[in-house]
């Protein structure tokens, strides 16, 4: 007679951690809100530089006054080889600013024999880069 072959054993049910469940759709909240905000961006039309600058700081040094200049620029797009300009009544100061991102900031300066308080900046000019 053969031996009796016992039936193998049913393998016990395995089930999902609640917390596993509930990390499992976290995550696909936070990917499907990712996804939806970079596509969201990238069908936005982009906006040109919008640069303005003004002064933020003055030092007196040995050889005058340095005003320190914050360009900002609000546009989505990045100015390159931005064009500063300060005037004090008859005096002159200039500035090139390598890049400016968009929604960024950055700074320049100029150097006046008076105090530049009273002086007036803008921007001239930039290019793409």
């Amino acid at each position: 007679m053969a031996p009796r072959k016992t039936p193998p054993k049913a393998a016990p049910l395995r089930t999902t951690p609640a917390l596993q469940w509930a990390m499992a759709i976290l995550g696909g909240v936070v990917t499907a809100a990712i996804t939806g905000v970079v596509i969201w961006e990238a069908l936005q039309p982009a906006a040109p530089p919008a640069l303005s600058a003004r002064i933020v700081a003055i030092e007196a040094t040995a050889a005058g006054h340095v005003a320190v200049i914050k360009v900002v620029n609000e546009g989505d797009d990045t100015a390159s080889a931005v064009d500063i300009e300060g005037v004090l009544g008859a005096e002159q100061a200039s500035a090139t600013v390598d890049y400016v991102p968009g929604h960024g900031h950055a700074k320049a300066f100029l150097r006046f024999d008076a105090d530049p308080r009273a002086a007036s900046v803008t921007v001239k000019g930039w290019s793409a880069p």
